[in-house]
């Protein structure tokens, strides 16, 4: 084991030792040049600021969110169009009173089981299986 774990080690350091050796240069090294390689010398950076004041000026430029409402959720409808709570329980008591309104599951089907249920199960021990 110890001859298996010197020859691997051995073999591992044999074949990084190039990656070592080699030289990490990069062929294309050629920094950033601007957009589409034109570089854009033309403008100073007191021209930009000229334009950003004078923008600003025109209502062109703005720090604030348009859309920015607070969120309305069930409170921010108008008085008229919103239910008190008694009128809500008078929905609900009429609701009940014409059978709209059942507190019982339409689906609530015990679980069967694995082989369709309890009778299942039963008969299949009966039988030796």
């Amino acid at each position: 084991m110890k001859t298996f774990a010197a020859a691997l080690l051995m073999s591992t350091t044999v074949l990084s030792a190039g990656a070592y050796a080699s030289s990490n240069v990069e062929p294309n090294n050629v920094p950033f040049q601007g957009v589409f390689g034109q570089r854009d010398d033309s403008v100073s950076r007191a021209q930009v600021a000229q334009e950003l004041a004078q923008a600003k000026a025109q209502g062109q430029v703005s720090n604030v969110e348009p859309n920015n409402v607070a969120f309305q959720g069930a409170y921010g409808q108008d008085e008229s169009i919103a239910k008190t709570r008694a009128q809500v329980r008078a929905e609900l008591a009429d609701a009940k009173a014409h059978g709209l309104v059942s507190n019982v599951e339409p689906n609530n089907v015990p679980f069967q089981g694995v082989f369709g249920g309890r009778d299942a199960d039963n008969s299949r021990l009966a039988q030796g299986e």
